[in-house]
Parts: C-alpha cells; structure tokens; sequence
C-alpha cells in the first residue's frame, strides 16, 4: 500500500484553461506572487453587472461589509461510574463545550456559552439515571473489563460567519443489546444578536417555502432511496412541519436531517437531505443567505455536503459564482477516487474507502479553501487542501495520517495518526500559510484525555525519563498518561499518583513489521509496560 500510495501521490490533475494543470504552490514558482485582490462588493457589482444564481436570479443586494467573524472551539470533556464495592466500570460519558474564543459579538459568545452550559447540565442528568440502571444490569450480569453503558456527544461546525453560527450535534447511547441508539440535530444562532433561531424566523414566505422544500425533499429521497424507504415516508416529511424539522445551515443551503429509523430501516441510517440556497433564495431572507454567495469580503467557514453542488465567489475575476461539488465515487464496491468538479470540469484522487469532512474555509483576508479529508481504510486519513483562484482549483497542502475536525475561518483543527506509546491521535491546530500549506500552531499534539483506564501505562521495570532538564528513571510500579508527543519520538507523561510531568523519548524501529514500535534506550517499548492499548 505504501509504494501504491507513492505512486499515487502526484495522480491529483485539474485540466483547465486548455489542459493546464496547476498543481501544489500556491502562490509559488516564477514572479513572487502577490496576494489575492479582493473587490468590494460595489466594484464587484459594477463589474459583473450584479452577482446571479446559476438560473440568473439576482442575490439580494444590502451585503455587510468584512466584519469579525467568530471563532469557535470545542473542548472534550470526559466522566465515569463505577461501582463503591466490585469496582466495576458502569459508564463512560463524553461530550463537548462549547465556546466564542475571538470575534464576533459578545451578545453571540454569551448565547453560544448558555446553550452548551444548559446541554452539559442535560447530559449530566443523563448521567445519573443511566448510572443507576447499568448499576442495576452490573448486580445481575457477569463482569466484564469495559464500561456498561455510555454516553457520547460530539460537536462540529456546520456554517459560521457574520450571520450565523450554525452547529451540528451528534448524540449516541450504548444501554445494553446488539447496537446503541443514535442520531444528530442541528442548532443555530444569529452571529450578531445570538438569538437562536427557529427555521421560521429565516424565512420571508413560510407557506411558500414549506411547499417548495418539502417537494424537493420528496423527490430527492424518490430519487437516492427508491427501494429502502419505509412505506409512510412522504407523510412523516410532510407532518414534520407541525413538530419542528431538524436542521441546519451549511455551504450548500439548508440540510433537513431524518434520524435512523425515521422514513427507513436502521441499517439506511441517518439521511441527510440539503435544500439549496438557490432553490430557498425566493423565501430565505437575505440576512441569513452566505454572503460569499455575492461577495469576496465575507469570511466565512463551512461545511459542504458530499455530493451537494455549492456556489461561491471566489475571485475578482468571476462574473458568475463557482459552482463546487466534491464526492467519493465508490461505485458499487464502496472503494474509489474522491473527485472534485469545478465549474463543470473535474479532477480526482486516488482511491479511498470513504470520505470525511468536507469544508470551505474562507479566512478575513479574502482567499478561498477547499480543504477535505479521505480515509484508505481505518482512520488512516489523508487531508488535501486546495486554494479557488481565478477560477482555477489549485493544490496546495497534503497531509498524510491528518484528519479534519473542527474548521474556523481562519485556522482549523486537525488530528494526526500517532500510535505513539499507545496513543491513537493527537490534536493541532493549523492556519493555511501564505502559500496555502497548512502551518501547524507548535510542535506538540495533545493527546486528549478520555478518563478509560486504558490510558494508564503501569510501569514494570525502570522508565528512563526527563524531568525538567534531569535525566533520571521512573521506578516500577508508577502509572503515567501521555498529554501530548511530538510525532517524531518524544511524549510528554504525567505519573498519576504524583502528578509528576516529564518527557520520554524513543526511536522508531529500522523497518518492516518492526517499524511501528517505539524503542527506548534499545528496549521495545511494550517491555516497559503492562500492557500497550491498541493504537489501531
């Protein structure tokens, strides 16, 4: 695989302009470049004769000027039970905060803080009621070496600029039996007034905009799911109007989610269906339509639905928005190229399993990224970034063992392949540098905390270790969690009972299936220890 992957590497062609192939650079190579131009919205007006949709509707007039754009981060935050007298483990809970760390209103950050606080408190009423009855399962079950019941939330970014604040929150619950329980809902704020905002308060023509969106709903699960869906699928569409649709807003336009087992069986999982903003122009009101739809000034980060066509301006020279469509084209076996269609022409990777996040990152100075993550096979992830200009699709960034998790518009956060010392992966944030390649914000991936015990490394013979600027040995018998390693040899630990916090260092192996494992001072790593969780 990796001498297919080598070879591959270079594979990734967008043939525009007469067969020009633009590739990794940008901004390199020749005259230094200088940056993007950006045209206010008036010039960019004057110039095109007016912004239209791809039917040549008009955008509305009235865009903001660039403002500050909010930044968010997620914080993982993790909790177990276990039982005062056997020492069982009951359950496992994760879930994530939320936060405005930079820009936008105070009014938005006070808004977004209040929601993720109210969650925490939800989930840990939660807690305590599936605490109690994984206790009542653990006094008449046999023992076992994992957690009874769990609870995860998780959060990612769905839509974020000047208007909106708009997130994606995925929940899943394990009680016993075959599989858990889980699904996904969308909430979304005003970014100025932080008002959060029912799908009503979006809309100019509400009968209208029911009427035309639930129609295309229809047709387009007539046209994905001809055969799986469950019989009365069409009137639990149209009855979800009366309770409220789960939703949100993202690149494309507005994205109905149907939870598993709604309109089909449990193994369809959860469908997504995304209402274009071309086709919600005429209802949606323009305070909430993307600015990037009629403007280069507006930053923006957001999330593209695979398959979903997204348009966007991206450059001075566009008297009609880009049209964007990226998706794995897996084919009957599951398994091929991510492709990317620009304006009607289209490049493509090599052949992946599946693929992952999908964003337009927009940074305040006026460049646009297409940046999205494709997986070989278990979670061995590679991340692609490319820069929109003038109208060509230029590659500028790849990152092997790289996932994507939380995009802003001006930095994101990814999660490289570690296995380092049992760790699985570790977190960076990164900022598209000025030539489009990702620089990474320092040298250190923290290695979050989970609370499982599988995290804690029993020492059983003496650990050569540095504290501080000491070269000493911890004993037998000591517990340490790595915090962070640096991807080259060398975590960070803190010993559990002492709270003692130091480094460990090692050397990877020479080569075949000895290249994986760490050694330190010439010992493989696994004789250090108990026992090793597997890294994947």
């Amino acid at each position: 695989m990796g001498e297919q992957r080598k070879g591959l590497r270079n594979v990734l062609a967008l043939l525009l302009a007469g067969s020009m192939f633009v590739t990794a650079g940008c901004g390199s190579g020749g005259e230094p470049e200088e940056g993007p131009v950006v045209r206010t919205q008036e010039e960019e007006t004057e110039a095109s004769g007016g912004p239209e949709f791809s039917d040549g509707q008009k955008v509305p007039d009235g865009g903001q000027a660039p403002g500050s754009v909010p930044q968010i981060r997620f914080s993982r935050e993790t909790a177990d039970d276990y039982d005062n007298q056997s020492g069982q483990w009951l359950l496992h809970v994760e879930y994530e905060t939320a936060e405005v760390t930079d820009g936008g209103t105070e009014e938005a950050a006070q808004a977004v803080r209040q929601w993720s606080e109210h969650r925490v408190r939800e989930i840990e009423g939660l807690r305590k009621g599936h605490a109690l009855a994984a206790a009542e399962d653990a006094a008449f079950g046999e023992p076992t070496d994992s957690y009874r019941y769990s609870i995860t939330q998780r959060l990612e970014t769905a839509r974020v600029d000047a208007r909106v604040i708009s997130l994606i929150e995925s929940n899943s619950e394990y009680t016993g039996g075959a599989h858990g329980s889980w699904g996904s809902s969308g909430v979304t704020f005003d970014a100025e007034s932080g008002a959060l905002l029912e799908l009503e308060d979006l809309l100019t023509d509400q009968e209208g905009f029911q009427e035309t969106a639930e129609a295309y709903i229809l047709g387009r699960l007539a046209e994905r799911e001809p055969e799986g869906l469950f019989p009365d699928y069409e009137s639990i569409v149209s009855g979800m109007w009366e309770s409220g649709p789960n939703w949100y807003l993202d690149a494309a336009g507005i994205t109905f989610i149907f939870q598993p087992y709604l309109i089909g069986p449990w193994a369809m999982g959860e469908v997504l269906v995304t209402f274009p903003y071309t086709e919600a122009a005429g209802y949606l009101s323009e305070d909430y339509l993307p600015e990037r739809l009629y403007s280069l000034s507006a930053p923006m980060a957001a999330k593209i639905p695979e398959g979903e066509t997204v348009q966007i301006y991206a450059s001075p020279l566009d008297s009609s928005p880009e049209k964007i469509r990226v998706w794995l084209d897996g084919g009957e076996e599951g398994y091929g190229p991510v492709r990317v269609e620009t304006d009607g022409v289209t490049a493509e990777t090599e052949s992946f399993v599946r693929i992952g996040n999908i964003f337009l990152m927009c940074p305040q100075d006026g460049r646009t990224f297409l940046v999205f993550d494709a997986d070989y096979a278990s979670d061995d992830f590679v991340t692609f970034v490319f820069e929109l200009k003038d109208r060509l699709l230029v590659e500028c960034d790849r990152r092997e063992g790289l996932s994507i998790d939380t995009v802003n518009t001006d930095s994101l956060k990814g999660r490289m392949h570690l296995d380092m010392l049992g760790t699985y992966g570790g977190q960076m944030d990164y900022t598209p540098g000025p030539d489009g390649q990702l620089e990474a914000s320092g040298s250190w991936y923290e290695i979050p905390e989970s609370g499982s015990p599988w995290q804690d490394l029993h020492v059983v013979r003496e650990l050569p270790v540095r504290i501080g600027e000491e070269e000493t040995t911890l004993p037998a018998g000591s517990v340490i969690r790595i915090t962070a390693a640096d991807d080259e040899g060398t975590v960070r630990f803190r010993e559990l009972s002492t709270g003692l916090e130091g480094e460990l260092t090692g050397e990877r192996g020479t080569g075949g299936e000895d290249s994986w494992k760490l050694y330190i001072d010439g010992v493989p790593e696994d004789e250090y220890f108990e026992t090793l969780p597997y890294a994947g």
